[in-house]
C-alpha cells in the first residue's frame, strides 16, 4: 500500500507492475479443498474455480507469459489451455502458495470491501460476456469471457494500493451522478484506470488478443463491443435495475445482436441470478438482490 497519493500514470504503472498479486480468502479455501480432494477433481473443476477470481486469473496468465517458451509462436490467451499445458499438480504447485488479500499486512477493511465489489462485478460482467458471445456466435468465446472478467483489473489493484484515493472517486462520483468517470479519475489518480490498465498489462506482456478486447478505446469492434457493454451492465447494475444507464446498455446490446430489448433484459436478468449462487465468493450483496424490489414495483 503506498503512503503518498500517486498523481502520473508512470507512478501507477512501475509500482503495480512490481507488486505480487493477492487472490480471494474464498478462493484460497476453495483451493485448499481441491487440494485434499486432488484425485476426485478434473481441469474442468480447476477451471470454475479460477473463473470467480480476476487476480488469480491474472496470475496464471503472468505464469504463461514468465514461462513462455523460445518456440511457442502464438499467444495462449485462455485459462483452460494454460491449465491443459500445466495440468492439476502443476496448478497448485505454481498457484498453492499465493496468499490471499484479507491476510495481507496491514490490509484495510475498505481495501477489501472495495476488492470484493470489483471482483464480484467482474464475474458478472464475465457471465454476461458468456451469454452475449454465444448469441453471437463467436469463435473464441473464452477469450471474450477472460477479457471481460480482466477489463477492471486495474480498480482492484488500486484499491488495493490506495483505497483512499478509490474512495474519493466513488464520493465524487455519487456527488456528482453527471461527471464522467474518466474526468473524475483524471483528478484524483493523475489518469484512467483503463490507461492504468493498458500500461500493466502490456509490461507484462499479457497476450495482445487480451490487450486488444479490455481497450475500451476500440468498443465499436463487435468483440470489445460485448466485452465492453458486460462490464457497463455490470456497473449499472450495482445502482439498480431501473436506471435509464441500464436501458441504453440494455438497447445497444439489442441493436448489436439483433434482438429484442425485452429478450436481452431476459437474459441480463438470468445471469444476475446464476452469478447471485455464488455471492458468499465475494460477501458482497449481488445484483439480483434488488430484482425482488424492481418486480415488485
Amino acid at each position: 500500500m503506498i503512503t503518498t497519493p500517486f498523481t502520473h500514470l508512470s507512478q501507477w504503472i512501475s509500482y503495480l507492475i512490481e507488486q505480487d498479486t493477492p487472490i480471494l480468502a474464498h478462493t484460497r479455501t476453495e483451493m485448499n479443498d481441491y487440494r485434499n480432494r486432488i484425485d476426485d477433481i478434473g481441469l474442468r473443476e480447476i477451471g470454475a474455480l479460477i473463473r470467480h477470481d480476476p487476480l488469480l486469473t491474472l496470475n496464471i496468465l503472468r505464469y504463461q507469459e514468465a514461462h513462455r517458451l523460445t518456440r511457442q509462436t502464438t499467444d495462449v490467451t485462455t485459462i483452460e489451455r494454460v491449465l491443459l499445458m500445466i495440468g492439476i499438480d502443476g496448478f497448485f504447485r505454481s498457484f498453492g502458495a499465493i496468499p490471499s488479500i484479507e491476510t495481507l499486512p496491514d490490509i484495510q477493511k475498505v481495501a477489501i470491501i472495495g476488492t470484493h465489489r470489483t471482483c464480484a462485478r467482474s464475474y458478472l460482467a464475465s457471465l454476461l460476456a458468456e451469454r452475449l458471445s454465444n448469441y453471437r456466435r463467436d469463435i473464441e468465446p473464452n477469450e471474450v469471457i477472460t477479457a471481460a472478467l480482466l477489463h477492471d483489473t486495474a480498480e482492484i489493484l488500486v484499491w488495493l494500493a490506495s483505497p483512499r484515493q478509490m474512495m474519493m472517486i466513488q464520493e465524487m462520483l455519487r456527488s456528482n451522478p453527471s461527471m464522467r468517470s474518466s474526468e473524475v479519475q483524471r483528478k484524483f489518480l493523475g489518469c484512467t484506470l483503463n490507461e492504468i490498465q493498458q500500461g500493466i498489462v502490456e509490461k507484462w506482456h499479457l497476450p495482445r488478443t487480451l490487450l486488444h478486447l479490455i481497450d475500451d478505446a476500440y468498443a465499436e469492434e463487435p468483440r470489445v463491443h460485448i466485452v465492453n457493454l458486460s462490464v457497463k451492465i455490470a456497473r449499472h447494475l450495482e445502482k439498480g435495475w431501473d436506471t435509464p444507464f441500464l436501458q441504453d446498455d440494455i438497447q445497444q446490446c439489442a441493436k448489436l445482436l439483433n434482438l429484442t430489448p425485452e429478450l436481452v433484459y431476459e437474459q441480463i436478468r438470468s445471469v444476475a441470478l446464476l452469478a447471485a449462487k455464488n455471492w458468499h465468493w465475494y460477501d458482497e450483496s449481488p445484483a439480483a438482490a434488488q430484482l425482488i424490489r424492481h418486480d415488485q414495483e
